[in-house]
């Protein structure tokens, strides 16, 4: 059997780390590590967005910096900054997660749906900020060169780009729903 690595097989190994820690932390701990990827996105996005804003945009405060490095630490900076916050809320944050307790099969089903959204959540942002986009921004366009290559030759990676909104999204509709229909405990 020949093994040919690409972008669509770095995807899914991805992907079935997240699950297969999704199911080593749990249920509850796997939502802990959603609600810390939202805070997360938010706080790249935003600490990135400023630094673009007042130190790359026309007029920046800094004009000796070279503006084409700059670009590609920015996204960088953007990666390292969401890992670090999902990381250390994740293992810091003064939060804990209780949904209640499912019977065998339903937990499974729950670890598993969680650890599949976990994995697309975190994922998808990962490929949108080494594409050079932004969450809050209008339009998501591939400007980042190494990235439009891999969008050209990856089936999962145009996949996870182009259904960002999606995978932003279901995380928080699932938690809902499973919020509404899970036993309440004492």
């Amino acid at each position: 059997m020949e093994i040919n690595l690409s972008w669509d097989l770095f995807v899914i190994v991805f992907f079935t780390v997240i699950i297969a820690y999704s199911f080593i932390i749990g249920r509850n701990s796997t939502l802990k590590v959603i609600i810390a990827s939202y805070i997360a996105i938010l706080a790249a996005d935003g600490i990135g967005n400023i630094i673009e804003r007042y130190f790359l945009g026309d007029d920046p405060l800094i004009k000796l910096i070279n503006v084409d490095q700059v670009d590609e630490s920015l996204v960088v900076f953007k990666i390292m900054i969401f890992v670090l916050t999902i990381v250390l809320i994740t293992t810091r944050g003064r939060f804990s997660i209780n949904m209640g307790r499912a019977g065998g099969i339903m937990n499974l089903i729950l670890t598993l749906t969680y650890g599949i959204l976990s994995a697309g959540l975190i994922t998808s942002t990962i490929l949108l900020y080494a594409s050079g986009a932004s969450l809050v921004q209008e339009s998501i366009n591939v400007m980042n060169e190494a990235v439009l290559v891999m969008y050209r030759d990856s089936y999962m990676v145009q996949m996870m780009i182009n259904n960002y909104n999606v995978w932003f999204s279901l995380p928080a509709i699932t938690f809902v729903l499973s919020s509404m229909i899970a036993e309440e405990t004492v």
